[in-house]
């Protein structure tokens, strides 16, 4: 197990996401008991994992790494492994829980709309090939903001320092947001319209407040 966790580390990278501004669609999923919940990556740091429970290859990999990682990593995330298998139910969720000795505390989930999540994994660049036995699909997880913003990308099985270079960058993607939509609108006519407007209101206060003073500095002369 220690070899492989050296190599994951070395192959992990965080990336900055493919689409800034991206805030994914909600999708209505199915926990290991069926309960139907609506998962959406707003809410706090988030890390979204996709999965198949069938696999052998990176995602228990990379789901055993995170465990191992968020274990001492000085960094919060609420965890998400969502299974793109449409052959995945409540049992094949339970027993990739209990296998891995995943966290009590991280959803495992499974969609129950396979448009839906389609959707979901193409907003994120997320591609899924049906190789007959299993799946070809890249081993990436997805780190959203508190206000559900895509704020990068996971390649390979994460350590603990990308853990907490990704939730910095979670936390500072919501204050970029901001200023990217002040830029966004400085640039419109309306804009600049609205600045003269005021500009000019602020000059003509000063000029009253000017005047008054002069008037008032008059009459005490007097």
């Amino acid at each position: 197990m220690s070899s492989v966790f050296v190599i994951s580390l070395v192959l992990a990278e965080l990336l900055p996401p493919a689409q800034a501004g991206v805030v994914p669609r909600s999708l209505a999923v199915l926990d290991e008991q069926d309960r139907h919940q609506n998962f959406e990556t707003a809410g706090g740091p988030t890390l979204l994992v996709p999965i198949f429970t069938r696999c052998t290859g990176s995602c228990p990999l990379t789901a055993v790494a995170l465990k191992q990682a968020m274990a001492g990593a000085s960094a919060e995330f609420r965890v998400v492994l969502l299974s793109f298998d449409p052959k995945d139910n409540a049992a094949d969720l339970r027993r990739f829980r209990e296998r891995l000795d995943i966290p009590s505390e991280w959803l495992v989930v499974r969609s129950i709309d396979a448009a839906a999540s389609r959707e979901l994994f193409d907003d994120l660049g997320f591609r899924v090939m049906n190789s007959g036995s299993g799946f070809n699909h890249a081993d990436e997880t997805f780190v959203f903001s508190p206000k559900g913003l895509w704020a990068a990308t996971l390649s390979g099985p994460p350590s603990r320092e990308e853990l907490s270079s990704a939730h910095r960058r979670a936390l500072a993607a919501d204050d970029r947001a901001v200023s990217q939509r002040l830029e966004a609108w400085l640039v419109r006519p309306e804009a600049w319209v609205m600045l003269a407007c005021a500009g000019f209101g602020v000059a003509l206060a000063a000029v009253l407040v000017l005047a008054r003073t002069d008037k008032a500095g008059s009459a005490a002369r007097q």
